[in-house]
């Protein structure tokens, strides 16, 4: 059984053959009858694989679609299991704060009410960019630049740093 490419290049070899035989009509009939003979046989084993060829195209599109619909479902699954996550953590984390408790060991987890780490949140009051010192403006406040006069110590009419929240770590 042929390939496609071997069909194909069985085809355009008989065009350049028959170019060549253009002026001797014998030799054109000869090739062509050659041909001919197998012929048959070649356009069954090219329709077979050409349909073959588009079951596998549409087999991968089948695939992909059901795999697309199979992943928005999975996704849409863990986004409401985190959603759930979040609201047994508040929870939790409610119930940490109502009674002072800071670490609790169990049998499978520590749990712990924790500063939250990294830079403490930046608070604005409501400003403008316009009622500020250019220094602290490009276009819009420039946070960047308010927080690090803050945590260089310098006293802001407009701003001050927050604490750090909470959050519950299972580990």
């Amino acid at each position: 059984m042929q390939t496609l490419i071997e069909i194909s290049r069985d085809l355009i070899e008989l065009e350049n053959e028959l170019e060549e035989l253009i002026h001797d009509p014998q030799q054109t009939d000869d090739a062509i009858a050659k041909y001919l003979e197998c012929l048959e046989d070649t356009i069954a084993e090219r329709n077979q694989k050409l349909d073959n060829y588009s079951a596998l195209i549409k087999e991968l599109e089948a695939r992909a679609e059901a795999r697309k619909v199979e992943a928005k479902r999975l996704s849409d699954r863990a986004s409401i299991d985190l959603n759930k996550v979040k609201s047994l953590k508040s929870n939790l984390k409610k119930f940490f704060e109502a009674h002072k408790f800071k670490t609790i060991e169990t049998n499978r987890y520590r749990l712990t009410l924790a500063m939250n780490g990294g830079k403490a949140p930046l608070i604005l009051d409501n400003v403008t960019p316009g009622e500020l010192p250019d220094k602290f403006t490009y276009k819009e406040v420039d946070q960047v630049a308010v927080r690090q006069a803050l945590e260089a110590g310098e006293v802001l009419k407009f701003a001050r740093l927050g604490d750090r929240g909470q959050s519950l770590r299972i580990k």
